[in-house]
């Protein structure tokens, strides 16, 4: 029975790496056109020239309520209108509701201004609280918290010194974008 057995398992392994190894029919490849995406040096020097992580920060951008920018919207994000600012902050800082694009994907995304961290321990994230302002949103477990910075904070100097405190195993800046589910 156990020699039965074996070979039905044999018989299936092979059946299977067989069938992986076959190749995509030219009927069926004229149908489903293969994309494929090399990384170029364009692709790179994007990444290179990004502002924090894989974002870029859009300073001529800003957001409004949708009821205010009526006639002068460029479209909408996180339910709000984005509007062309007239006086430009060039400073390149990073500050809660600032237009911010991803290099990588190409979509525009709203800095919320708040942390996702992970602290060495609850204690932790009290002296986080007390040392940079911060207010907590919610926290999970007692290591894990999100957290709202001050209001006006340059968030990337901010981040900065948070992960140099040594309290913290990572902390990141939240940003809100379009999410993709894959097909």
């Amino acid at each position: 029975m156990k020699f039965k057995l074996t070979l039905v398992a044999l018989a299936t392994i092979g059946t299977m790496a067989s069938v992986q190894a076959t190749e995509i029919s030219p009927e069926l490849r004229k149908l489903t056109p293969a994309k494929t995406e090399a990384v170029t040096s364009k692709t790179v020097k994007k990444v290179e020239n990004a502002d924090f992580g894989v974002y870029k920060l859009l300073p001529d951008l800003a957001l409004a309520p949708a009821s205010l920018a009526a006639g002068s919207a460029e479209g909408t994000l996180s339910g709000r209108a984005l509007v062309q600012q007239t006086t430009v902050n060039s400073d390149g800082v990073v500050k809660t509701d600032a237009v911010v694009r991803n290099l990588l994907t190409g979509e525009l995304g709203v800095v919320t201004g708040r942390l996702s961290i992970l602290a060495n321990d609850a204690a932790a994230l009290q002296r986080l609280q007390q040392e940079f302002g911060l207010k907590s949103v919610k926290t999970i477990g007692n290591k894990i918290a999100i957290m709202q910075a001050p209001a006006g904070a340059n968030l990337t100097e901010l981040i900065e010194s948070v992960r140099k405190s040594g309290l913290v195993k990572e902390a990141r800046l939240d940003v809100v974008e379009k999410l993709y589910k894959p097909n």
